[in-house]
């Protein structure tokens, strides 16, 4: 087994962090590491690292370009 590490570099910090079943989206540098903004279930992640992407003022193309 295999895993991939994708390296988010948040320019407004928002990050997605695995809790348990959840995927939570966070933004650190303005509310604290313990503010979850939103949640998503553990099968959604896509739908969670799009819309991190979006909010860092990047494309979800250059995601999907991160994973041929």
């Amino acid at each position: 087994m295999s895993a991939t590490v994708v390296p988010l570099v948040p320019r407004s910090g928002f990050t997605v962090r695995r809790s348990g079943e959840t995927w939570e989206l966070i933004n650190s540098r303005h509310y604290g590491r313990g503010v979850v903004l939103h949640s998503w279930a553990r099968d959604e992640h896509s739908e969670a690292f799009e819309h991190c992407y979006r909010l860092n003022g990047r494309s979800v193309e250059e995601l999907l370009a991160a994973f041929p």
